[in-house]
């Protein structure tokens, strides 16, 4: 035999051909000859019969014999353990048989696949879970099953929970497992509706199955959720997990859980070193929280510890939570530390308590140290309704305070409050002051509003003492709204150099910002108030006012230089000092200097009542009406007084009372203040005496006579 001979090879070829096709011819023979549709039947219909179930295929059932021998099932049921109970359902379901052990007579069942398939999983009161008999051990003589692969598509599990009374439902399922006997792969997908928004849901991972143990060594889970307004939003899970079926408990090493959002861009990251799990419990001993937030051009970062965490069905405790949150916003930096005790029951309910924080502010506005605060109290709420409630009392720079706040939203927060504080000093919080404080409105610093960029609030508050350089109030207490671009108080009240205030007032922060006031005054002390607003100390009383006013710019200078409005002051047992009118017309014509003389210390011209209506004019306050009334002298007139330029120029007209100065009867002394505010210079108004005269022969005359007139009048005659 000549074995290079191509007919011989040709003919091995022939007959191993033949061969094949006669093992199959054979196989296939032997398969259509085992089977039996009614014996199927027959056979899946008790093979669970160990647990009282039932498998029913109202379909058809047929053989085939690629890509491996096996059957088709059409329309199968699996009953609960009751046996008449629907537990799944399958549209179509296709297994295969292993070949060797078929030729042999057994039944190996090595892959399995179920399309159109729905599920029902219930845990009852007890805990338990309504599949628990599935995954017992049992012996059958007529066929094995050890899976090598299992393929899922287009299904649907509904976990019904009768203990918290909830659902979830997982659709759209599908999944694929091969080499279950060796080192497997896992890949799965599925749609779940969570608060009527869908999640999509995948997973990858090796799987390695031993016994009643599965070993998921690398999980890979990602959920994503596309949010209306907001983006996309995901949630990722890596870690090693051990599954025990007989148990049902589980254990995970090196586990990580990722959330982050599109808008606003936000990450949060959970890494925990190990964890321990049954069907109604899940055990952390320590865990490490860390997150960042992009929102409207500030970024908050959260770094936590969470110690001894526990899940339950009642929710999420752990009896210490530690950590620093950071918020940023340019330059300007809160960092706030907090802690205590967390509880989330059925997780919604939130419980922080006792809840300690402690806050420190850093901006270059504080160029004189930092703010810090320090609350301790009770932080609760609602995650379902995206609220938290804050009861907390403690220090703000020093000052006690009490605070009651609630907060609506998390992306976008909105605030309700009730704040208490003794002493609140706006001098710390705005840029570096002279070495000594200046009237209010001769501040040249910067306004500072970017504290406003992030508020939407409502609050009610009460301030012991409220200090803006030298300006005071006392007993505060306001109505404040406040968003990015309006800050509104009403319903103010305040304590006001021994006066009460009353009224309304309004920031509305436009390219220029813009103040509105509208107040009334009532008892109130005017010279100290003056003084402490424009420097001027001229003028001592106690009385009313009503204020009107607008004003505009980025400094509390600018806001002076712009003051628009009406202005109305009515003073009672006062004085109008560096002056002393009714020692200067006793002494007529002896003392005439005390009408052409700066302002003299220690001087004061009292009055009775002094009442004026003033008219503001981009910084200018006119008016024509202004009285004093006293027992010894009245005096009457007009003019104004330029805030901008800080100067004065009044006209007057100043009348002896006849009665106290006989002498005086008739004689009007015209008086011109004139110059800076602070150090204003009283003078006769030689210009009203000379009035209609054209020239300076008759002026001299004229000032010759009247002065010749009227100190006639007052000299004895001879």
């Amino acid at each position: 035999m000549k074995w290079n001979s191509g007919r011989l090879w040709l003919r091995i070829a022939v007959y191993s051909l033949v061969s094949v096709i006669g093992l199959g011819i054979i196989a296939q023979a032997l398969i259509i000859w085992q089977f039996n549709e009614e014996s199927v039947r027959r056979t899946l219909a008790g093979a669970l019969a160990q647990s009282g179930r039932r498998i029913e295929v109202s379909g058809r059932i047929s053989p085939h014999l690629l890509p491996a021998p096996g059957l088709d099932l059409e329309q199968v049921t699996v009953t609960g353990t009751d046996g008449r109970t629907p537990f799944a359902r399958a549209a179509r379901v296709e297994a295969d048989l292993a070949w060797w052990p078929l030729l042999f007579g057994t039944r190996e069942v090595k892959a399995v696949s179920l399309t159109g398939f729905e599920v029902e999983v219930v845990r009852r009161f007890d805990g338990r879970l309504s599949v628990a008999d599935l995954f017992q051990r049992r012996s059958n003589d007529r066929f094995q099953v050890k899976l090598d692969t299992l393929r899922l598509r287009d299904g649907q599990i509904r976990y019904n929970d009768l203990r918290s009374n909830t659902v979830r439902t997982l659709q759209s399922l599908s999944l694929d497992a091969t080499h279950l006997r060796d080192e497997a792969q896992l890949s799965a997908g599925a749609v779940i509706d969570v608060r009527d928004r869908p999640v999509r849901l995948s997973v990858q991972t090796p799987l390695t199955i031993q016994d009643d143990q599965i070993t998921l060594s690398a999980l890979d889970a990602l959920a994503l959720s596309d949010i209306p307004g907001a983006g996309q939003s995901r949630i990722a899970a890596k870690g090693l997990y051990r599954l025990n079926l007989a148990t049902f408990k589980a254990r995970g090493e090196k586990l990580s859980f990722e959330v982050s959002t599109e808008k606003p861009a936000s990450t949060l990251t959970l890494t925990l070193p190990e964890m321990n799990a049954s069907i109604d419990r899940v055990e952390i001993p320590h865990g490490q929280l860390n997150g960042t937030l992009d929102y409207a051009r500030s970024q908050y970062k959260l770094h936590a510890q969470l110690d001894s965490l526990t899940l339950t069905e009642a929710g999420l405790t752990t009896s210490q939570l530690g950590g620093q949150l950071a918020w940023s916003a340019g330059q300007l930096q809160v960092n706030v530390g907090l802690s205590g005790g967390l509880a989330l029951t059925g997780l919604n309910r939130i419980r922080v308590q006792p809840l300690v924080l402690n806050a420190q502010v850093s901006t270059p506005l504080l160029p004189r140290g930092q703010l810090l605060g320090r609350l301790e109290g009770l932080l609760e709420g609602s995650l379902d309704e995206a609220r938290l409630d804050l009861n907390a009392s403690g220090q703000l720079d020093g000052a006690p305070i009490t605070v009651q706040l609630t907060q609506f939203g998390f992306a976008r927060p909105s605030h309700e409050a009730n704040i208490a504080l003794s002493r609140l000093d706006l001098n710390r919080y705005l840029p570096e002051a002279p070495a000594s404080r200046v009237a209010i409105f001769q501040d040249k610093r910067p306004l500072p509003l970017e504290w406003m960029d992030f508020l939407d609030l409502n609050a009610k508050l009460a301030i012991g003492e409220l200090a803006v350089g030298r300006f005071r109030m006392n007993d505060v207490n306001a109505d404040l709204k406040a968003t990015p671009y309006r800050l509104d108080v009403n319903q103010l009240s305040a304590t006001i150099y021994e006066g009460r205030l009353e009224g309304t007032a309004r920031l509305l922060r436009e390219d220029t910002p813009r103040l509105e006031v509208n107040q009334t005054l009532t008892g109130m002390n005017i010279q100290p108030l003056l003084v402490d607003l424009f420097n001027f100390t001229r003028l001592e009383g106690k009385g009313n006012g009503r204020i009107n006013l607008q004003a505009e710019g980025p400094r509390f200078i600018d806001l002076r230089d712009s003051l628009t409005g009406n202005v109305a002051m009515s003073l009672n047992r006062g004085a109008l000092t560096g002056i002393d009118l009714v020692n200067a017309l006793k002494n007529l014509p002896g003392e005439m200097r005390e009408w052409n003389s700066p302002a003299q210390a220690g001087q004061k011209t009292t009055f009775s009542t002094l009442a004026a209506d003033f008219r503001l004019e981009s910084g200018v306050a006119r008016n024509q009406d202004l009285t004093l009334a006293s027992q010894l002298v009245n005096v009457s007139g007009g003019g104004k007084a330029d805030l901008r330029q800080g100067i004065i120029d009044y006209t007057l007209d100043v009348r002896a009372n006849p009665r106290e100065f006989t002498k005086l009867r008739g004689i009007n002394v015209p008086l011109k203040i004139t110059g800076p505010i602070d150090a204003p210079v009283y003078a006769l108004d030689f210009n009203s005496l000379v009035k209609g005269k054209k020239t300076e022969s008759e002026k001299q005359e004229v000032l010759r006579q009247e002065l010749k007139r009227q100190m006639t009048t007052i000299l004895p005659t001879p």
